[in-house]
């Protein structure tokens, strides 16, 4: 009996001690029992508890979700809370709360690459019938929270007050921060959901209102209705994040929406969404958009011009359409501007379940200027700079939208048959400056669309095809008072990841002048059709029958008349920082080139042409020919060579090697050029060169003083520029049996080996090297000559060892020099053995006859005046001769002095017995010898001695030219020859 008292006793007691210690605790042990009866979070701390029978108070409640973020409850008063739990409908519960502080969840790169949990339970659906329960079951008579504090809303804190009109069956609610408030009635009942909210400032009408409900269908989903009206001058007041508060601040006008729904009753399954219906009207809507969008601030003004935009959907997910219809108008214009920079009017229509957009409007590029002077856009133009922009460009155009019956998917095209037609007249104009090679090139640009320019996209997204024009033009740079007027035409592009474009450029100018190379271009033109395509690596351009002429061509050294330069195609890449041009064959033509004293006409064809450029490197090749060049050289000069060899251009190096073939000559070269230090060298080989009377030099050089006419000619040879001291130029020179004409006079029979070299800046031999001569006729023939030929770093030409034969008699010298910068030098040259009688035959004088033989001692004097005699002499051999002289003296010459008729009477019967004399010769050629004569003459007296002193003179040259002229120099020459 006792034990049965004593269980229970002690049970009691237990219980009462552990209620007490519950109690004691219940700050600690509050938390653990709750926690394990809630989801979705955890109690962290509880301060303060206390209990009561109809109320419940808190000192402060720390709460974690399970996302991460917290909760802070402060003073917290909880009345009647078992109306919470045991309430059938009416929750009588009163909830007040001092301050509530919301902190959001901190991001850590474990929230970021967290895996799902395996063993998580899909979440359960939450269903709009069980909506009106959870919130008649669940939400209090009354919440009020005095203070409720977001971090990211800094300082500013909110009051939310809630009640419950049990009778109304409405839920009222308000949040207000400062002037800002938002409020919200709801009607929640079993049979509809209504709901209407308003968000503005106090004291003012609303920025945003909200009307809702929600009514159930016999078919379990709900029929869902909503009205939102907005006025944007009310959104002013309202706290806005970041740029949107500014962009309320300048917000007018009106904006209204209006959707229709059918919604299964689990609320988040997409897939049950039918008959979704929406309506926007605007009514002159206006709003500055903030800076960091384009650059600058931008005024819009949306309009839905009385109609409002109506959409329908059979399904929302997927998205399937049934009507799109409606019209707006958009403007666009930068802050400060009074035109629009964007003026465009939209409007929707369904066709058979087709939605088409339609577009007009028009670009007003005037009201661009100040996006150009954006920083934005100027770092993204960078090398080159756009100012001042006008003019306009208007397009329409119209688009399908993806038919409203097919099935949303997004691998499939939701626009199809768009256009976009660039209105004819349209026109832009804009300034613009470019650096280029440390050179700052500024001018104008006018673009005019004569035609329309057409854009079209069969589907989107996807290519883009672009046809029409043409499209005009006009480029001035400045100081250039004729600008470059070019058309586009016949443009087909196809736009997309790989695009590719063709058209017929055309361009012409007046005049091109560059200032800094002082070229100029008269009347350039350039006619091409142009293909290219555009990669993300690389670029292809490829110019089909390109034309480019030009009237005339000049800079410091040159001039170029009617330049013509074709080329049947010229391809051109662009990738990965490398450029190549290539063409098979490029021709220029030209009608005159002038250089210094050179003229040039004719066509080089260039073959092959490959030009690559990479990491600043350049490289060039092709192969070139000539086609009917002609040279005129020092105006006289002419020759017509044809030319063919290789160019090749690397590293700042322009090489090439080439022939020449010019007549019966035939050269070869190779030569090199360094762009860098201006220096260059060349080496060539004449090939063994056959002339004839038939084939001379002058039918390959026309205009030379001499001609050969005869004999083997080679050489080869370098040259080196610019010429200084250090040039070690080179010439070796082969003449086998030439024959030379120079005006009137030639040589024949020429043998010689000539080699010459450049040391210190002047020409020279190493050696004295032998020449052969058989004749040289300059009016009287020169027979047998022999010399060596030398020239030495002073410039002395000279002629050693020189031996001939001259009217039967010899010439000799042990030197002839001539110096080639003029200065003074002295030979001597012997005239033995001369036949008078040679000389009377040789010069077929009628009037004179004389024999004996004479020997002659010639002291010569060259310098830059010519050639002197100074005292030679001129002494007959024994036993002298005979002289015979008609008609020396006129016949009123001989009537007044008896003296001068005896000596012409002895002069016509003389012999002489002795002859000496004196020789004078200036470098005029004018002659003077003093002869002095002594014989007997039979018409005088026969047996006594008659002396004669002769003074006479005689121009040399005339007397050789007389001699030249008396005689048929191809005879001459022929005779010789053969």
């Amino acid at each position: 009996m006792r034990k049965s008292r004593f269980v229970p006793l002690t049970a009691v007691l237990l219980i009462v001690a552990l209620c007490s210690w519950a109690w004691w605790e219940r700050d600690r042990v509050a938390p653990v029992l709750i926690n394990a009866l809630i989801e979705g979070g955890r109690i962290d701390a509880i301060h303060g508890l206390k209990f009561s029978f109809g109320q419940t108070d808190i000192e402060r409640l720390d709460i974690s979700l399970d996302s991460g973020a917290k909760l802070q409850l402060e003073e917290m008063r909880l009345v009647r809370p078992f109306s919470m739990i045991f309430s059938t409908g009416r929750n009588r519960a009163r909830v007040t709360i001092e301050k509530l502080k919301f902190s959001p969840p901190e991001a850590t790169v474990s929230d970021v690459a967290a895996p799902e949990r395996r063993d998580a339970q899909p979440e359960q659906d939450f269903k709009l019938s069980d909506a009106s329960k959870v919130l008649l079951a669940y939400l209090p008579e009354q919440l009020q929270i005095s203070e409720l504090i977001w971090p990211e809303n800094g300082a500013q804190s909110a009051a939310l007050e809630l009640h419950r009109d049990h009778e109304r069956h409405t839920i009222s609610a308000n949040l207000s921060s400062g002037e800002q408030q938002l409020s919200l009635q709801i009607q929640p009942q079993e049979r509809q959901l209504e709901l209407v909210a308003r968000l503005g400032t106090r004291g003012h009408e609303p920025a945003l209102s909200l009307h809702g409900n929600l009514i159930p269908t016999d078919s379990g989903t709900w029929r869902a209705a909503a009205q939102l009206d907005s006025d944007l001058e009310q959104l002013t007041g309202l706290p806005l994040a970041g740029s949107l508060d500014d962009i309320a601040a300048s917000a007018s006008g009106q904006l209204a929406a209006s959707v229709e729904a059918e919604i299964p009753d689990e609320l988040f399954h997409f897939q049950g969404y039918r008959k979704v219906s929406a309506k926007l009207h605007s009514e002159s809507l206006q709003l500055t958009l903030p800076e960091e969008l384009l650059g600058v601030p931008l005024e819009l003004l949306l309009s839905t011009d009385g109609i409002p935009i109506d959409i329908a959907l059979t399904s929302l997910q997927p998205i399937r359409g049934e009507r799109v219809s409606g019209s707006a108008t958009v403007k666009l214009t930068p802050a400060g501007q009074k035109r629009p920079l964007l003026d465009l009017s939209i409007e929707t229509d369904t066709d058979t379940g087709i939605p088409v957009i339609g577009l007009k409007g028009t670009l007003n590029l005037e009201a661009a200027g100040p996006l150009l002077k954006a920083p934005r856009w100027q770092e993204r133009l960078k090398a080159i700079t756009i100012d001042s922009p006008s003019g306009a460009i208007g397009f329409d155009g119209t688009a399908k939208m993806k038919p409203l019956h097919e099935r949303g998917d997004g691998n499939q095209h939701w626009l199809s048959d768009a256009s976009l037609t660039l209105v004819p007249d349209s026109r832009a104009k804009f300034s613009f400056a470019v650096e280029a090679d440390k050179d700052r090139i500024k001018g104008k640009v006018i673009a005019q669309l004569l035609e329309a320019l057409k854009l079209h996209i069969p589907h989107w997204p996807g290519t883009i095809q672009m046809t029409g024009g043409p499209v005009t033009l006009q480029l001035a740079t400045e100081g250039s008072d004729t600008p470059v007027r070019s058309k586009l035409q016949q443009i087909n592009c196809m736009i997309s990841e790989e695009s590719n474009c063709s058209l017929r450029l055309a361009a012409t100018a007046e005049r091109i002048a560059h200032s800094a190379s002082k070229l100029s271009i008269r009347k350039p033109s350039v006619d091409t059709q142009l293909n290219f395509t555009l990669q993300a690596n690389g670029q292809r351009w490829l110019f089909h029958h390109t034309d480019f002429s030009a009237q005339g061509i000049t800079s410091d050294s040159i001039g170029v008349d009617n330049l013509r330069l074709t080329s049947p195609l010229l391809d051109c890449t662009l990738a990965n920082g490398k450029q190549t041009c290539n063409s098979k064959k490029l021709r220029a033509d030209f009608a005159l080139v002038k250089a210094d004293q050179l003229t040039a006409s004719g066509a080089v064809n260039f073959d092959n042409f490959q030009f690559q450029q990479h990491s600043g490197k350049q490289q060039l090749s092709s192969r070139y020919s000539s086609e009917g060049l002609k040279f005129t050289a020092q105006g006289s000069y002419q020759l017509e060579p044809l030319l063919n060899g290789k160019l090749d251009f690397q590293d700042q190096r322009l090489s090439g090697e080439g022939h020449i073939r010019l007549g019966s000559l035939r050269t070869q070269t190779t030569w090199h050029h360094d762009l860098e230090s201006a220096k260059g060298f060349a080496a060539f080989t004449l090939e063994e060169a056959k002339f004839s009377q038939q084939q001379p030099l002058s039918k390959a050089v026309q205009g030379l003083p001499l001609d050969i006419v005869a004999g083997k000619v080679a050489a080869k040879g370098s040259l080196s520029w610019p010429q200084d001291r250090s040039s070690r130029d080179t010439a070796d020179i082969e003449l086998n049996n030439v024959a030379v004409v120079y005006k009137d006079s030639f040589a024949t029979g020429v043998q010689a080996k000539l080699t010459l070299s450049k040391r210190t800046g002047h020409w020279l031999t190493a050696e004295p090297r032998p020449v052969k001569i058989d004749t040289l006729d300059v009016g009287l023939p020169i027979k047998d000559i022999r010399f060596a030929v030398s020239l030495d770093e002073k410039g002395d030409l000279k002629l050693g060892d020189v031996g001939a034969k001259l009217l039967s008699g010899t010439l000799q010298s042990e030197a002839l020099t001539w110096n080639l910068n003029g200065e003074e030098r002295r030979s001597l040259v012997l005239l033995n053995e001369i036949s008078l009688r040679e000389l009377a035959r040789e010069t077929e004088a009628g009037n004179f006859a004389a024999s004996g033989i004479i020997d002659m001692r010639i002291p010569l004097l060259t310098n830059a005046d010519g050639i002197t005699v100074e005292k030679g002499t001129i002494e007959a051999r024994p036993p002298g001769g005979r002289l015979r002289y008609y008609g020396a003296f006129s016949a009123e010459m001989l009537s007044t002095n008896p003296q001068l008729k005896l000596i012409a009477g002895a002069l016509e019967d003389y012999n002489y017995r002795a002859l000496s004399g004196t020789l004078e010769y200036p470098p005029s050629g004018d002659m003077q010898l003093q002869l002095k004569l002594i014989g007997r003459s039979q018409s005088v007296d026969a047996d006594r001695d008659l002396i004669i002193n002769l003074n006479l003179e005689n121009n040399i040259p005339a007397m050789l030219r007389s001699l030249q002229a008396s005689r048929d120099l191809s005879e001459a020459l022929e005779r010789q020859i053969q």
